[in-house]
């Protein structure tokens, strides 16, 4: 048998980083191990509250075993160690996977939803839902009359944006992976685009859908909704619908006496006489 070939300074190195490989992933392993004790109090935690618990509700269950500066303590470690997940203040997510330590099996959606619970989902997250909206998204985007606030959490961005309580609705609830989330109807989706938004991709975007999936809506719905929005509202929403051979004369009667106008974006030159509305034509097109 032929002798072995000595290692050279090359070989030497590659084992050795394999080896610190090793042992730092053995580390790690160590390191996010839970005890038995912490395991049964996170599992009691996620039977009694779901898997998105705040503190107060893990002191219920931790204080059994622990004093209060200790429950504190032991919350921040398991933070630290990622089996909690903080989404906000005084608010987590229990990790479930190891393998993971993330919450990917939980929706954006439903996070939102638990951040802030005056608050249904809207724009292009409602029309995915509707199937209505097929590119990836990774902001998610709501509709609250409360506080208009932005939370960064992991790989997604999620944002509120505040509207007067006599627009809020046109939403229902919907059974998620953990729970029921509010969103809003394809209807009311559109609306509230018009109404944040008055950019050309947002133009573009409305007039796809609304020509793309004319049989899918209600149109006497979405008017009516229109109906309880601004001027300039109401104009783009019987500008589309005209387009579309839909009967807007309810809606026009709003804006037939109005000598003021309306543009879709900042950009639009192309002038409207019927709506008094300035928009752009290759938007449209």
């Amino acid at each position: 048998m032929a002798d072995a070939s000595p290692l050279t300074n090359r070989d030497i190195s590659v084992y050795y980083n394999q080896i610190v490989t090793v042992f730092s992933y053995l580390k790690d392993m160590k390191n996010t191990i839970l005890s038995k004790n912490d395991a049964n109090l996170l599992e009691e935690a996620i039977v009694h509250y779901g898997r998105i618990v705040s503190f107060e509700q893990l002191k219920q269950v931790f204080r059994k075993d622990y004093s209060v500066q200790e429950i504190k303590n032991r919350v921040s470690l398991l933070a630290k160690l990622g089996w909690l997940v903080r989404i906000k203040k005084g608010l987590y997510v229990v990790i479930t996977d190891i393998s993971t330590l993330a919450f990917n099996d939980i929706s954006a959606n439903t996070i939102a939803q638990t951040l802030n619970k005056d608050s249904y989902i809207s724009f292009e997250n409602a029309l995915q839902y509707h199937g209505m909206f097929d590119q990836m998204l990774v902001t998610i985007d709501s509709v609250t009359f409360k506080r208009a606030r932005k939370y960064k959490i992991q790989n997604a961005e999620i944002r509120f944006f505040k509207v007067k309580k006599e627009l809020y609705f046109g939403f229902s609830s919907q059974r998620s992976d953990i729970g029921l989330v509010n969103i809003a109807s394809k209807e009311k989706a559109m609306l509230d685009m018009l109404y944040f938004r008055s950019n050309a991709y947002n133009v573009s975007l409305i007039w796809e859908k609304l020509s793309e999936y004319k049989r899918d809506f209600d149109f006497d719905l979405m008017k009516e909704h229109a109906k309880k929005f601004n001027l300039s509202v109401i104009r783009q929403v019987g500008f589309f619908l005209d387009r579309l051979n839909i009967d807007t004369e309810d809606l026009h009667k709003l804006i037939a006496r109005k000598n003021n106008y309306g543009k879709m974006t900042k950009e639009c030159t192309d002038f409207d006489a019927k709506w008094r509305l300035y928009f752009d034509h290759k938007l449209i097109d």
